[in-house]
């Protein structure tokens, strides 16, 4: 299914990006793990038996370096999965939320999308079409979250429907996938956190988590010829 092709996993050292590239190597693909983590990023590369690449998305040269290396490494991309972000502030009420750490979660999240796709694309287009996963959130429509992390991943979704329409032409298709509420150290922190403010009560949403693992499953289905129908936006649980 993913037999032979390069798979750029960005946000790859763990939840569904981890979960993501364990599951490509396992149907065939030759993959990049990306993360601005090094430790646990290496780590992750080595256990499922994937390249490292170390990131910071928000920074356009060393975006850019991550897609020189993987052009260097393998001569060609054929597929983006983009899972890196961040949350912050999810319990702030809107009159205290700092405008600095509110253009943190854009730059990351946001911005960081945009990077791994105009570097990616290229890669793309030289072999011949190739597909960009972006991921953002039920928090993008649901009003949850962090008024930085719904505003960025928003933001991912528009982009993401931005790219598919002007990449058609070009032979490289774009999904956007907007998981709920995911088992994931990120959401798990927010989990804590709200307990922690408000009482054990708050911690029921954790009975409701979904895998890591379910949405592999359908990242790696999208970045396969097996999606070559599907286009826009995919909401998952």
């Amino acid at each position: 299914m993913l037999e032979g092709k390069v798979i750029l996993i960005v946000g790859g050292a763990s939840g569904i990006g981890r979960a993501t590239a364990e599951l490509c190597v396992r149907r065939g693909a030759r993959v990049i793990v990306a993360d601005y983590n090094a430790t646990a990023g290496a780590a992750a590369a080595a256990a499922c038996g994937a390249e490292f690449v170390q990131v910071n998305v928000a920074d356009e040269n060393s975006v850019q370096q991550m897609a020189a290396q993987v052009d260097a490494k393998f001569g060609r991309l054929d597929g983006l999965v983009q899972t890196a972000g961040v949350l912050k502030g999810p319990f702030i009420d809107i009159e205290k939320f700092e405008l600095d750490m509110f253009r943190e979660v854009l730059e990351i999240n946001l911005v960081g999308s945009f990077l791994c796709a105009k570097h990616s694309a290229p890669l793309m287009r030289r072999a011949g079409g190739g597909v960009i996963v972006l991921i953002s959130s039920a928090a993008a429509y649901a009003g949850s979250s962090s008024y930085a992390y719904g505003s960025s991943k928003g933001g991912v979704s528009g982009l993401g429907i931005t790219l598919a329409n002007k990449l058609a032409p070009e032979n490289i298709r774009v999904n956007v996938v907007a998981p709920g509420n995911i088992e994931t150290p990120m959401k798990r922190s927010v989990i804590d956190a709200d307990v922690a403010l408000n009482g054990p009560q708050a911690g029921q949403a954790q009975l409701s988590l979904g895998t890591p693992e379910g949405v592999a499953r359908i990242l790696a289905w999208l970045v396969s010829d097996d999606a070559d129908y599907v286009r826009g936006l995919i909401t998952t649980r």
